[in-house]
């Protein structure tokens, strides 16, 4: 139940986030987009269809894509969204926005960018999606290990530059600042406060420290045989993938039972196994 209601709350937001950033800074000032919209726009240079219809064409086709390789959990998750968008959208749609906002186009570019990446990053931290364009970022990610807002970068980046030649280069150079900050947006959104570190611990009191961790922390470690480099002794490293805020807790850990124990910490892109990608207490028979 609370996860469910953490689903809702995430997805709910990130969508009025994006629709505010949509209605307030991007159709007023007509930068161009990327997603389903930015298809639909494209398409629509060619072909005399109405914007809507191409639109809802688009994003079902990629509504099954996701159903199709992502299963149908993800699938209800973006069905949810794809209810909820154009609800918000007809809400700030009715609001002066125009009025409101009359800043330099430069400063509502980069409004427009924080809006949409933050919107977009909320309701994917929460395994849904806002339905279209960034179906496909989400497949590679949970299939290549490829950061959300990069692979949404080029997407988007060639779906401007296909709207640029058939509109020509007026207003690209805002788009592309669109373009770079909602990529970085969304992947600090996805990742904030879920960031994780490799730990490594060298001291030839591993044992006790092993001991110290697992009891304290309550994280798993793995011990790695080593060789010291300047004594040639032999003994075991302690590693472990942690999240960045359970980091301190280890260092203080292992620095109890040695005050003058060599402790390594690097950042970690992408993790799976027991822990992150599957429950802890799964065991494989």
């Amino acid at each position: 139940m609370k996860d469910y209601a953490k689903t809702l709350l995430y997805t709910g937001a990130g969508n009025a986030l994006l629709a505010f950033g949509v209605c307030a800074f991007v159709v007023p000032r007509g930068f161009m987009m990327g997603g389903a919209n930015g298809i639909a726009l494209t398409i629509q240079q060619i072909l005399p269809i109405r914007l809507s219809i191409l639109a809802a064409c688009v994003n079902a086709a990629l509504f099954f894509l996701g159903m199709g390789v992502l299963g149908k959990s993800f699938a209800a998750k973006s069905l949810l969204s794809t209810m909820i968008y154009p609800l918000f959208v007809a809400l700030f749609e009715g609001m002066p926005m125009e009025q409101w906002f009359q800043e330099e186009t430069v400063l509502c570019a980069v409004f427009a960018a924080v809006c949409i990446g933050g919107g977009v990053g909320l309701v994917v931290r929460v395994g849904g999606s806002t339905g279209g364009m960034d179906i496909p970022p989400i497949i590679l990610q949970r299939k290549k290990g490829i950061p959300v807002g990069t692979s949404m970068m080029v997407f988007d980046g060639s779906i401007i530059l296909l709207q640029m030649l058939l509109r020509g280069p007026s207003g690209i150079l805002y788009s592309i600042l669109i373009l770079f900050v909602t990529s970085v947006v969304v992947d600090r959104t996805v990742i904030s406060g879920e960031q994780k570190v490799a730990v490594t611990v060298i001291s030839p009191e591993y044992n006790r420290i092993r001991g110290e961790i697992l009891r304290t922390v309550d994280v798993g470690v793995t011990m790695l045989d080593i060789e010291t480099g300047y004594a040639a002794e032999h003994q075991k490293a302690i590693y472990s993938v942690v999240y960045a805020k359970k980091y301190p807790d280890i260092r203080d850990a292992a620095l109890r039972i040695d005050p003058h124990a060599f402790i390594v910490a690097s950042d970690v892109k992408n993790v799976n196994g027991r822990g992150y990608t599957l429950s802890r207490k799964e065991h494989t028979v």
